[in-house]
């Protein structure tokens, strides 16, 4: 269901708005380079074109798999859907939420990937820039464009296959939804630090989000899970934001996970960009900006 993101082209030139003039700190230069960077990939990638379309035709189709699944499935009486009225209502979330994790984590690091390949990623280090604004700046199409595909399969899930949202709190639905994304984004960029200074950052990213959506309950209750996991499942952001898009599309409460989110946030981010940062360092000393 994800669809692939292509590296930018290969070529030396700065982008434009990046070390443009003198900036008067580096939180200023920082923020020009994430909006130049999003202003490049924006341009490249003009409206919904055919391959997003045959994206949301594909994904569309898997969860018509899981709606026919759902319907000869007989959960046991015990079974916690997380205020979701049946499977289906309970996976289709999951699986919304799963196109996130695979943006902010697979995809970054597929454009990391690409931009080392074509040489950019040296040019771009070479700009007075810190790193956590490249790191931001490359990200920021792909989560971008995750948020706004996994609003759209809401509204698809909602309107043709059945996704009963009754009474479900939208603005909720939203906002968990971001600062799910904002969750899951600094495991992107340490991979993409990874990436950047070791490489292999993709293997490892693709078996992250394996091990995060079995342990956070996209496919099926956290509480099916093994003793010895639950409390490694319940401390996971990723299983805070899950459960609170279940409560939110049903009119549960989502103020708290909401401010769970908000916190892990604020600590993960800045970490990870620090992280990015180390590895920019490191990637320089060992003259593997660019690789093969």
């Amino acid at each position: 269901m994800s669809s692939d993101l292509r590296p930018a082209p290969a070529g030396t030139e700065a982008v434009p708005g990046i070390g443009a003039g003198r900036p008067p700190s580096p939180w200023l230069a920082g923020g020009r380079a994430v909006l130049a960077l999003l202003r490049r990939d924006l341009g490249e990638r003009r409206g919904l074109g055919p391959p997003f379309l045959l994206d949301l035709a594909f994904g569309m189709l898997n969860l018509l798999v899981f709606l026919f699944v759902s319907r000869v499935l007989t959960p046991a009486a015990h079974v916690d859907f997380a205020r979701s009225a049946s499977y289906f209502d309970f996976v289709a979330v999951g699986i919304v939420f799963l196109l996130v994790l695979q943006a902010a984590t697979v995809q970054v690091v597929s454009r990391l990937a690409g931009e080392q390949r074509g040489g950019t990623l040296e040019a771009l280090v070479a700009q007075p820039v810190p790193g956590w604004a490249l790191a931001l700046g490359l990200a920021g199409y792909p989560f971008v464009f995750a948020l706004v595909r996994a609003g759209i399969y809401l509204v698809l899930l909602a309107a043709f296959l059945g996704l009963r949202v009754d009474g479900g709190h939208w603005p909720g639905v939203v906002v968990l939804l971001v600062l799910g994304a904002l969750c899951t984004l600094p495991f992107g960029v340490a991979l993409m630090g990874l990436t950047v200074a070791v490489g292999h950052g993709d293997p490892v990213a693709r078996l992250l989000v394996v091990a995060l959506s079995f342990l956070s309950g996209t496919y099926f209750p956290a509480s099916a899970l093994p003793e010895v996991l639950r409390p490694v499942s319940a401390a996971l952001p990723t299983r805070v934001a899950l459960d609170g898009l279940r409560h939110a599309s049903t009119g549960g409460d989502w103020a708290a996970p909401a401010l769970v989110l908000a916190g892990v946030a604020a600590v993960l981010l800045p970490l990870s960009a620090w992280v990015f940062d180390r590895a920019l360092w490191l990637a320089r000393r060992r003259g593997v900006l660019t690789r093969d």
